[in-house]
């Protein structure tokens, strides 16, 4: 994990930031309804859940905001990985598991919306960009994506990944002033769990600490390095380490002692990385964009996005830490 590593960068390679709002009206709609919902004060950080079919706000939470970090005061990464963990823990108590049928993950039906309420200028600050970092290391593996990140200031609202802004809504007069007419409380609707399907019963979603013990965190005869360490961290998460990277060398290819010096520089520091920053996927192996036509023109639901499972990998000879035909 580099936390010094350009926000920019990773804004723009990030697969599992998906637009949640197709304009201003509904987004806008959705951040009032977060803000009114009687936790909204300075200093707090409001973390909503958010249902991506019918935008409908399930469940809103609010946490202390924390001081954004200064190149070495604190250290940067413990301060992220402290605000991963909390973040974590919320995410897993107000959305519902994602289900694992055995091969794959359930589909994802929920967004994580963060709202920093501050004085100040209505405008992306450090306050706001640590959150990204928090997200980014969560792994809470939920059935929720987390999502762009807000300000909310007596003067507008910014938004971080998505770049709007706006005058409406803005924190409310008693939220700057401490004169809160509703309790400090946190403020939710029930979340039901996702309806199992047939396959998922008795169904157990594994754990990192299971892959030694389980004969699939071996890399497969011929398995290339990409396709090994996305099969496991869609199986098991990303742990903020080059872990299945380090077990794919450590079993098929020892003498490549240079692996993490060459996954980093490529922006690999992780994993999880390794997928998001290293290497892609080639364009033809991509889903196709999901679309539909309104007042005679090609509306895009969802644009082009990885598929739930990948094709057989190619193959590689022994000692290989190259991706196969699969990857650029």
């Amino acid at each position: 994990m580099r936390p010094d590593w350009p926000l920019a960068h990773h804004a723009g390679s990030m697969s599992s930031f998906i637009e949640l709002f197709s304009g201003r009206e509904d987004r806008e709609r959705v951040l009032t309804e977060i803000v009114s919902s009687g936790l909204a004060r300075c200093g707090v950080t409001l973390i909503a859940h958010v249902e991506r079919a019918t935008l409908e706000v399930l469940a809103v939470r609010s946490i202390p905001t924390p001081e954004p970090f200064v190149d070495g005061v604190p250290e940067p990464i413990g301060a992220i990985s402290s605000l991963s963990h909390q973040l974590c823990a919320m995410a897993t108590d107000i959305v519902p598991a994602r289900t694992w049928t055995g091969d794959r993950w359930g589909p994802i039906t929920g967004e994580l919306v963060t709202v920093v309420c501050r004085e100040g200028e209505a405008a992306i600050s450090p306050v706001e960009e640590q959150f990204f970092w928090g997200w980014r290391y969560s792994n809470h593996l939920t059935a929720g994506f987390h999502g762009d990140v807000y300000v909310v200031t007596p003067g507008g609202w910014a938004g971080l990944l998505a770049e709007w802004s706006g005058c409406s809504p803005v924190l409310p007069v008693q939220a700057v002033t401490g004169d809160q007419s509703a309790p400090g409380v946190e403020w939710r609707q029930p979340v039901a769990p996702l309806p199992a399907s047939p396959d998922d019963a008795g169904t157990a979603i594994p754990h990192a600490g299971d892959v030694v013990a389980d004969s699939s965190g071996a890399p497969r005869p011929g398995e290339c390095l990409l396709c090994y360490v996305s099969r496991m961290v869609l199986q098991f998460g990303c742990d903020n380490h080059l872990r299945f990277a380090r077990q794919y060398r450590d079993a098929r290819a020892p003498r490549a002692t240079g692996l993490e010096r060459r996954l980093a520089n490529a922006g690999g520091f992780c994993d999880c990385e390794v997928l998001l920053n290293a290497y892609d996927l080639r364009p033809e192996h991509w889903l196709p964009a999901l679309t539909h036509e309104e007042d005679g023109r090609t509306v895009i639901d969802e644009g082009e996005r990885s598929p739930d499972s990948l094709p057989a990998c190619t193959g590689v000879s022994t000692g290989s830490t190259q991706p196969c035909g699969l990857w650029q």
